[in-house]
């Protein structure tokens, strides 16, 4: 009996430490993987683009990708949930330089525009003051039920978060009035090849282990249904990512999403 104990003790140790340093084991665990599919993203972006980051996580696969998002003049706006990844990404992009006002008169920056900050936020929530805010300071204004054209975000972001989210279709119907008409959503996850009830019922449950919510597995069929459910985007590509995961098994794939053309008012 006292055996079990102490195996129940230890074990509720670990998980406590897990807890504690979830960002570092995040990181550990995820990073590598990450690093590669931002890269793939940000040489797909325009110069001067505004990125929307849902899910930024610890911000540390941004990072690597420092000097992509210097040469082509990108700033991030970076959202997520988990309160512990954000306090991590502000320590991250501010040793990295990228916590920081643009020098005035930088080419492809609004005046006093942030290389990237993070917030707490969820996809869900009203977004609409982020199209506003300049810089990390809160938008002080009156925030408008529909945000100006030239206000909005130019790319939409999900970095492996699109699984996790509770309901993905509405997630891509929240981003259409954060972004620009002719603006795109990027994707970037891993998807199983073929069904796996055993892994579907395993995946979820891995966050109780290491502390990473790895979501929903979603097969390659299933995320173009999920993203038909959306109504209002049209896939523009939908390939794997050079030089990630690619085995019988799964797929780390690169989606990009534009608006459909809203339909004229009779």
């Amino acid at each position: 009996m006292s055996t079990v104990l102490g195996v129940l003790v230890v074990l509720a140790l670990c998980l406590a430490l897990l807890r504690f340093f979830a960002a570092d084991v995040y990181d550990l665990v995820i990073v590598w993987m990450t690093a590669r599919w931002y890269q793939a993203v940000f040489q797909r972006l325009n110069k001067g683009d505004r990125l929307l980051d849902v899910g930024i996580g610890t911000a540390s696969a941004l990072v690597r990708s420092k000097a992509e998002m210097l040469t082509r003049r990108v700033s991030v706006v970076g959202i997520d949930y988990e309160a512990a990844y954000v306090r991590k990404a502000e320590a991250v992009l501010k040793a990295s330089g990228l916590w920081q006002a643009v020098p005035a008169g930088t080419e492809g920056y609004r005046p006093g525009e942030f290389y990237c900050h993070v917030l707490e936020r969820s996809i869900y929530d009203n977004l609409n003051d982020l199209c506003l805010q300049v810089g990390d300071e809160p938008f002080r204004g009156e925030v408008p039920s529909e945000v100006p054209e030239d206000q909005r975000f130019d790319a939409v972001y999900f970095s492996g978060s699109f699984s996790v989210l509770p309901d993905p279709p509405a997630a891509l119907e929240a981003v259409l009035p954060l972004m620009k008409r002719d603006g795109r959503v990027f994707l970037t996850q891993t998807f199983q090849k073929a069904p796996s009830p055993m892994l579907a019922c395993l995946k979820p449950l891995a966050k109780y282990i290491t502390t990473i919510d790895f979501g929903q597995l979603i097969t390659e069929v299933e995320i173009e249904r999920l993203i038909s459910s959306a109504k209002s985007f049209e896939v523009l590509e939908n390939r794997p990512i050079p030089g990630s995961i690619d085995t019988q098994l799964q797929t780390a794939r690169l989606i990009i999403l534009k608006p459909k053309p809203k339909k004229p008012k009779a």
